[in-house]
């Protein structure tokens, strides 16, 4: 059969199958796609670190500056980076954990209630805006007061950091939901609860978890934010403030360089887990 007898269907199903069979095949299993999802960013990673390492060599800037990406990873392999890193990563991510699901629960329901309802939202936006507006750092003097200087405050920042982005998220998504899709609800004679649960919350779902992505990523900050107030509480942001004292500049970047992986992968976790327990609203929300 030529090309030109040969039925279009088929023809446009060649040109779409043949170029994707070489990809089909590498991401075929979970090791092939764990590779095929971690392989870019490790590539384009390890380039960069190389590319550091030579500029640094090449106009050789002192480790007081910017330490070598070699003596960065000679501390990490230290027995005393390791345990202490061990010991202080825990307790930072538990502050993170704790401060993420009161901030950004929270967050959700005040959202979800703005979202739903414009009297809320006309009464209490403007105190969500200016409440966010405040520097946290200056309520740290009343934190410490009411709250000591243990893993309360530090969740405490956690969760206030934690709170905006899942407020304005959630309402945001909720206020985008189609008005054909309500619209539709009430023509069957859904009740404002039943819209809700049937049509918005599905709808915003998707927006929902973005939001929930950067709380994450907030959270962890307002717990450096406590530790570096409460230096007694331990964590991650203790370690950094010692050896900032002591001048160990390649212990700093370490310390950074955990807290970059700690924040990858939290966010890593908490969208897999969410995008798992969710994917039907995702499915519905196209």
């Amino acid at each position: 059969m030529n090309k030109v007898s040969e039925a279009p269907d088929e023809r446009v199903r060649r040109r779409t199958k043949e170029p994707a069979e070489p990809w089909r095949s590498v991401r075929t299993g979970l090791l092939g796609r764990m590779m095929f999802l971690l392989l870019p960013p490790v590539v384009v990673g390890l380039a960069g670190v190389l590319l550091v390492q030579l500029v640094i060599s090449r106009f050789e800037i002192s480790g007081v500056v910017i330490p070598k990406p070699t003596d960065v990873f000679a501390v990490m392999r230290s027995d005393i980076f390791v345990e202490q890193v061990g010991q202080s990563t825990w307790e930072t991510w538990k502050a993170t954990l704790i401060g993420f699901v009161l901030g950004a629960g929270s967050g959700v329901v005040l959202g979800a209630l703005m979202g739903e309802s414009r009297t809320v939202r006309f009464v209490l936006y403007p105190y969500v805006v200016a409440f966010q507006s405040l520097p946290k750092i200056a309520l740290a003097p009343m934190c410490a007061l009411w709250l000591g200087f243990g893993l309360t405050m530090k969740f405490s920042f956690a969760a206030m950091l934690a709170f905006f982005p899942a407020v304005i998220a959630t309402q945001a998504a909720l206020s985008a939901v189609p008005e054909s899709r309500l619209e539709m609800a009430t023509a069957f004679h859904a009740g404002r609860w039943q819209r809700f649960c049937r049509v918005s919350l599905p709808s915003a779902v998707p927006g929902i978890v973005s939001g929930l992505e950067i709380s994450m990523a907030f959270a962890l900050i307002g717990a450096i934010v406590g530790e570096f107030v409460a230096p007694s509480a331990g964590g991650l942001g203790q370690l950094l403030l010692t050896y900032s004292e002591a001048i160990n500049v390649a212990a700093e970047f370490s310390v950074l360089a955990v807290l970059m992986l700690l924040g990858v992968l939290q966010n890593t976790i908490l969208f897999g887990v969410l995008r798992l327990g969710t994917e039907r609203f995702f499915e519905s929300s196209r």
